[in-house]
């Protein structure tokens, strides 16, 4: 070689080292220049990974209620994970994984030639290791200078953490389309069963989506997802992670995937899943919520739940039948039609509730078999009355139920263009009757075993029986005479005369009007629910003294601070009622009702809520009342409890003009509380109590709970006192008498009865015989014991048959200005 060319020669490899140090240090530069900026990494947090997760709502029995969440994951330890899942991502998305520290140069190198081979793009240059940089380290904006950030940073974080906590962080985090977040959530979504169940081709096909999740998801694509999962199959097999047989079988079988299944948020206990997120708000606080990713056990029986929603669907059809709602409709006059549309201003908005007129079908318009033609205003609606729904009446075609030129309330559900009604067109429900709430409980552990919120519950709705605040009534009397009783100066026996008084202005008055007894004792007082005698007892122990006795029970509602109280007038929810019957059921000793068993959060967290009862009530005076309560059910208002055919105690109640109807009782096994009414207060229809209207849906929903279990009975405690006493008097019976040849001629069995007493409150007087009357007197007032009057309305004043503030509607739900001739 001549020195010439040895010359260039040498100058060359001279300038090629220089570029390649130039270079080196342009490099070196470049990092050390953006990797100044770049902050440490907070390895104690990587390792606290607490993403956003799903947490479940169950039943008791472990079936899935609702779901709570923001994204839907569900975090899995990598020990957890089967190896081949494992392997299916490496070989997917990072074959030399194990191997570099961050960075894979020669991956990078292959996946460029791989890529210009296939002439799109198959593999990407990132690893694993920048991919949790990505997705956990940095913001999602695509820049150099970003860029240069994730390669020194996956660098450190190999150095921070472990191979399998940077692939543990990796699949938990990464999204796989359909809004399934992390391994978990996808395998149950794609596969239905957890990722530890799944075999290597649904592994394969899982290790496939994360490149392009919306795309190369087998429900939107599946060749596109065949042929991904074709390519990790054979990735696995060249890297040693899969044997070409077992590869071949998946390679060769069709994709095996669930349908898409509904949100579990539609079932019958939506109702508890509101009120579990309400307590885990509670007790977590709404950010730990989204994050907390536990399985809670409701306490719901979902058999019980179901057949307490179909027994309140089935008392508020009976109601609406005997009181025309959405029944009994007839046609009206063109002027009562003309009023009826006018009280419509404007386009009726959706949940609002309007009068209708029904309508023939104009020409050309095609309803479903199930809908009808309203007007309402100037709208026409889709009145839909599907087959079987609360207002289908089985007996008449659609045209006789709904003749043309009559009126019905009417909910508008949907506007226009939403569920495939003619174009201008709304959607509407039949919107006249009124809803209804059951409660049912546990008395031994407090459980909430049931609990129906209305006729059609869904998530976030309005749940009547947490949420709505509406007069107990007569209901409330039970926490009227316990206040006398606890003050030891009442007995069951005590006579108290039913008569009128006036108090300050206010003249209250019985349920039958201006009827009177005269001198009752106290149980038959309770038993057939008598308003004066409630006042009269309310007025002599004192409001304070109620309201402590109420408290004790665990009322946890503002009480009225004078004599209406006694009739029920402050407002409760059903929830609340339920705390101070539960309390009765117990015999005084309060346990707070509960809608959760347990909460276990993924790590090993187990919370369960403290059960840990107090005696707020004395066990001798809950005997007694409930006693005089199980009158109210064997011979007064709640007789139609005894076809519960076992020892039941109950009160019924109806608040001022029969706005509302319950009925609350207990055995001692089982606590319920039912109501009716409408959700803007008005007037249920004639004849509408609570013995009525509420106790047929108390009665299903108790029968559903006691069934196939052995009866009960209330046991006294031994400080409780018996004693025979007369009936008419209410002191001890008189010594027999005899005739001449010494027979007993009295008194009779039915002048007589065996009576309950808190110790000192007992009769020590007896009754002359001269004194007694033949049969009892007393109850000789009601006639036959089944035709006792139903339950008294609490009326703290005198109020108008309409109340001013409403138009007021009649028996058929309409507007009031319908009746105008």
């Amino acid at each position: 070689m001549s020195r010439r060319l040895r010359r260039i020669l040498l100058w060359l490899i001279g300038l090629g080292l220089f570029g390649i140090l130039a270079g080196v240090a342009g490099i070196v530069g470049i990092f050390w220049y953006y990797g100044q900026g770049v902050e440490a990494i907070d390895t104690a947090a990587m390792r606290a990974y607490r993403p956003y997760q799903v947490t479940r709502i169950t039943a008791r029995d472990g079936t899935v209620l609702g779901e709570l969440y923001k994204e839907r994951r569900t975090l899995v330890d990598l020990a957890e994970v089967p190896s081949h899942v494992e392997n299916a991502f490496v070989a997917a998305e990072d074959a030399d994984f194990y191997n570099h520290e961050g960075m894979d140069y020669m991956g990078m190198v292959r996946a460029m030639i791989s890529n210009i081979e296939a002439g799109e793009i198959r593999q990407g240059a990132s690893t694993i290791t920048q991919q949790v940089v990505k997705n956990f380290l940095l913001s999602p904006e695509r820049t150099f200078e970003r860029k240069i950030h994730e390669l020194i940073l996956a660098r450190r974080l190999e150095h921070a953490l472990s191979k399998q906590e940077i692939l543990s962080l990796y699949l938990n985090e990464i999204y796989f389309g359909h809004g399934r977040y992390g391994i978990e959530e996808a395998a149950r979504f794609y596969f239905g069963k957890s990722v530890r169940e799944v075999d290597l081709g649904e592994a394969a096909l899982l290790a496939s989506m994360p490149k392009a999740p919306s795309k190369a998801s087998p429900h939107k694509d599946p060749e596109r997802a065949k042929a991904r999962q074709v390519y990790v199959l054979k990735q696995m097999v060249r890297h040693g992670f899969a044997a070409p047989r077992e590869a071949q079988e998946f390679i060769d079988a069709p994709l095996k995937v669930i349908e898409p299944t509904s949100d579990a948020d539609a079932g019958e206990a939506q109702e508890f899943v509101d009120a579990a997120r309400e307590e885990l708000v509670r007790i977590y606080g709404e950010e730990r919520l989204l994050r907390l990713g536990a399985t809670v056990t409701t306490t719901v029986d979902l058999e019980l739940q179901k057949k307490a929603r179909a027994g309140l669907r089935a008392g508020l059809v009976e109601l609406d039948q005997r009181q025309g709602y959405g029944h009994k409709i007839k046609p009206v006059s063109e002027k009562r039609q003309e009023k009826a549309l006018a009280r419509t201003k404007g386009e009726p908005a959706v949940g609002s509730t309007h009068a209708g007129v029904v309508q023939p079908v104009p020409e050309g318009v095609k309803l479903p078999g199930d809908a009808v033609a309203v007007k309402v205003g100037e709208s026409m609606v889709m009145l839909r009355v599907p087959e079987g729904s609360r207002y289908d009446d089985p007996k008449l075609t659609h045209a006789e139920q709904f003749p043309i030129g009559g009126i019905t309330m009417v909910t508008i559900a949907a506007r226009e263009g939403e569920h495939g009604q003619p174009e201008g067109w709304l959607v509407g429900e039949i919107g006249s009757g009124p809803e209804a709430a059951v409660i049912v409980a546990e008395a031994a552990s407090g459980e909430v075993l049931a609990m129906v919120g209305g006729t059609e519950y869904q998530r976030g709705g309005f749940n009547r029986v947490t949420q709505a605040k509406r007069q107990p009534g007569s209901s409330f009397k039970p926490f009227v005479y316990g206040a006398a009783l606890a003050s030891e100066r009442y007995s069951p026996a005590t006579l108290v005369e039913d008569s009128p008084e006036i108090y300050e202005k206010w003249r209250p008055t019985n349920f039958e009007g201006d009827v009177y007894r005269g001198e009752i004792r106290l149980r038959v007082a309770l038993t057939h629910s008598v308003n004066t005698i409630a006042i009269k007892l309310l007025d002599a122990v004192g409001i304070e003294a109620v309201h402590a006795f109420a408290r004790a029970a665990g009322i946890q509602s503002p009480l009225t601070d004078n004599l209406s109280l006694a009739l029920g007038v402050s407002e409760v929810t059903l929830f609340d009622l339920s705390r101070g019957y539960l309390t009765l059921a117990r015999g005084g000793s309060r346990l707070e009702p509960t809608v959760i068993r347990r909460i276990e959060i993924a790590g090993g967290e187990t919370y369960e809520p403290p059960r840990e009862p107090t005696q707020g009530l004395r066990e001798d005076v809950v005997f007694v009342l409930t006693s005089m309560m199980e009158s109210v059910v064997q011979e007064g208002t709640g007789q139609r409890a005894k076809a519960l055919k076992r020892p039941a105690a109950g009160k019924t109640g109806t608040s001022a003009e029969h706005r509302d109807a319950w009925f609350a009782g207990f055995t001692p096994r089982t606590v319920a509380i039912a109501w009716v009414g409408f959700d803007r207060p008005r007037p249920l229809g004639r004849g509408e109590t609570g013995g009525r209207a509420a106790l047929p849906i108390w009665l299903t929903a108790m029968q559903a709970a006691e069934a196939d279990k052995p009866p009960l009975a209330f046991t006294p405690p031994a400080s409780v006192l018996v004693r025979t006493i007369d009936k008419k008097s209410g002191l001890l019976a008189p010594e027999p008498t005899f005739d001449d040849e010494g027979n007993v001629i009295g008194p009779s069995a039915d002048e007589v009865m065996e009576e309950y007493f808190v110790a000192g409150t007992e009769p020590v007087d007896r009754a002359e015989p001269a004194a007694l009357a033949d049969g009892d007197a007393i109850l000789d007032l009601y006639g036959e014991v089944g035709s006792a009057p139903e339950e008294p309305a609490a009326a703290p004043e005198p109020a108008p048959t309409r109340p001013p503030e409403e138009d007021g509607d009649n028996q058929f739900g309409l507007p009031s200005v319908l009746d105008d001739p």
